[in-house]
């Protein structure tokens, strides 16, 4: 039985070499093909991570002032914290005394600081400033915070940035949205692309499949050469997509501006995404092969 095992395992990985070196044009056009959608792919995922990343930090942006009562403050900085801490959707609290207020003020208006003189501190009041959740910056959501601030029996005042919220959810959405459909489009053409192009590798062995299907051979053992043929393709297409990924990361970090050189930083390390291409290689020429064997021997 083992012996068996291993005999056929011989056969089917011959087989499969066998074939690459007679369709050596095919092998190296379908890699080429595969590592270059392979690397469209990853370049489009970098740059949403990337892009994402950012969005989701200048959520911090979007912070929400309590301010606190006068009679209340004998109540301790830890009493306002605590509480604001347990509102449902708070990130962060931090607590501005009075003193701390007039010197943002004055940071502020730096250069005019004659407007400022003879303010003292007694009349600026202190406050918590809360950061969101990211879960909770959609507008509904960031509502129910609010609400809940306000409930707080210390709070006198809540204040927040209604409009800049407005403008970070809707771009928020925008991007969510665009990433999807390019995404689901891009992973669609890889597969689509990938699965046609092995098939070109499928009929060109077509009187050896013709040949095996005559002689009784099982769709398994026919199937198995083209899987392990198309897992090789896969293998050296994901390696050969690295290179065409650091490739074109170079050309665009060359010619985009400074500031949007962030979109195209690697999220992972390089052996990380090394690893996770030639394995995704492998995965979808596997899957392209055994898709377009299945349909030819459905033929």
């Amino acid at each position: 039985m083992i012996r068996g095992a291993a005999a056929n395992a011989r056969y089917f990985f011959s087989e499969a070499f066998r074939s690459i070196r007679e369709n050596l044009a095919t092998t190296v056009f379908t890699s080429i093909t595969l590592g270059l959608t392979l690397a469209i792919f990853t370049l489009f995922l970098f740059v949403f991570i990337n892009i994402d990343k950012s969005v989701t930090a200048q959520g911090d942006k979007v912070h929400i002032l309590v301010y606190i009562r006068d009679a209340a403050l004998s109540s301790g900085e830890k009493t306002f914290r605590g509480d604001a801490l347990g509102v449902r959707g708070v990130k962060d609290a931090a607590f501005v005394s009075k003193e701390k207020a007039l010197g943002i003020l004055r940071q502020a208006m730096k250069g005019h600081e004659a407007a400022l003189e003879g303010i003292d501190a007694g009349v600026l009041p202190a406050s918590i400033e809360i950061r969101v959740a990211d879960a909770y910056l959609e507008p509904a959501m960031f509502m129910t915070v609010v609400e809940g601030l306000k409930r707080l029996s210390w709070a006198e005042d809540v204040q927040w940035g209604r409009e800049w919220l407005k403008k970070f959810s809707a771009l928020l959405r925008f991007i969510e949205i665009g990433a999807l459909f390019i995404g689901v489009f891009l992973a669609a053409s890889t597969i689509f692309i990938i699965t046609n192009t092995i098939r070109l590798a499928v009929y060109a062995r077509q009187s050896d499949i013709e040949v095996m299907r005559l002689i009784g051979a099982s769709r398994a053992f026919i199937i198995l050469p083209f899987f392990i043929e198309g897992a090789i393709f896969g293998a050296a297409g994901g390696a050969l997509s690295l290179g065409m990924l650091e490739l074109a990361r170079g050309v665009l970090a060359a010619n985009v501006p400074a500031y949007f050189s962030f979109m195209l930083d690697m999220p992972l390390t390089p052996a990380a995404v090394a690893a996770i291409l030639v394995f995704t290689g492998v995965f979808m020429g596997a899957l392209g092969s055994f898709i377009s064997t299945e349909r030819f021997l459905k033929s």
